[in-house]
């Protein structure tokens, strides 16, 4: 297959690379658009006012590689411009240093990368390490996703989805000979809580960071994050549509 690749992490996290390294391996052709730098919580926002810088970078394993300005979403769409003549069979958009998992998804632009090539009519799958609190932050091999990204990717060829939806893959951070399978998973309930800032003085002039908080019950045992805390790797399907299915008929009684 004609891989691109892209994150938002940025072309040079080892997320990216292990991604490339590995399929290049496994015979496929791999491409890479990636940010010139971290943009992670850029969810889907895309670059419309200003023109957008691409630079050549040697990514081994790569036949092609761009360091792009812009969010990743940008990168997913001006890759798949830059590599039109090629062709691409599939973006693969990861691997995320951190889960992209419940409702956090709404931010992640890991998944806004997956999402605008699933909107443009390209198969697409977000990647995502569950490294954090609950997982422990050091971790960082990445081998043992790619691998279970690999034979996602090979399974995808045969059941693809239609355009505006994508797969979701996320997985717990242990050996690959001790993930217990890969689980069809719903969206945990996981939000972020109310917004909560330290504040910063910084020459006099004051400043305030986000302090990530969060609302959430995990009463679904089919849950994504249910599924890597027990050890699975868990495969979503996504899609663009926002809509809640709800009856509606209420709606036509707002009177003018």
């Amino acid at each position: 297959m004609r891989i691109l690749f892209t994150n938002d992490d940025g072309i040079h996290a080892p997320g990216l690379r292990t991604l490339v390294r590995t399929f290049s391996r496994a015979g496929h052709t791999a491409y890479v658009c990636a940010p010139d730098r971290e943009r992670s919580g850029a969810s889907h926002s895309s670059t419309l006012a200003v023109p957008l810088r691409a630079m050549p970078m040697e990514v081994p394993g790569a036949a092609a590689a761009w360091a792009a300005e812009g969010t990743p979403s940008d990168c997913a769409s001006l890759g798949l411009f830059l590599c039109r003549e090629a062709g691409v069979d599939l973006v693969i958009s990861g691997i995320n240093r951190g889960m992209n998992q419940g409702g956090a998804c709404i931010y992640s632009g890991t998944v806004g990368a997956a999402m605008e090539a699933a909107m443009q009519g390209v198969q697409a799958l977000a990647v995502s390490l569950c490294v954090g609190p609950a997982h422990g932050e050091d971790h960082s091999d990445y081998e043992p996703v790619a691998r279970l990204a690999l034979r996602v990717a090979d399974w995808m060829r045969g059941h693809p989805l239609p355009i505006g939806a994508m797969y979701n893959l996320n997985v717990p951070p242990i050996p690959y000979g001790q993930i217990r399978g890969i689980r069809p998973a719903t969206l945990a309930p996981l939000f972020l809580g109310p917004s909560d800032f330290d504040v910063l003085e910084d020459g006099g002039e004051r400043r305030y960071r986000l302090r990530p908080t969060s609302l959430h019950t995990f009463d679904d045992p089919d849950c994504d994050i249910c599924g890597t805390d027990r050890g699975y790797a868990t495969l979503t399907r996504l899609t663009w549509d926002f809509r809640l299915n709800a009856d509606d008929s209420e709606l036509g009684e707002i009177d003018l």
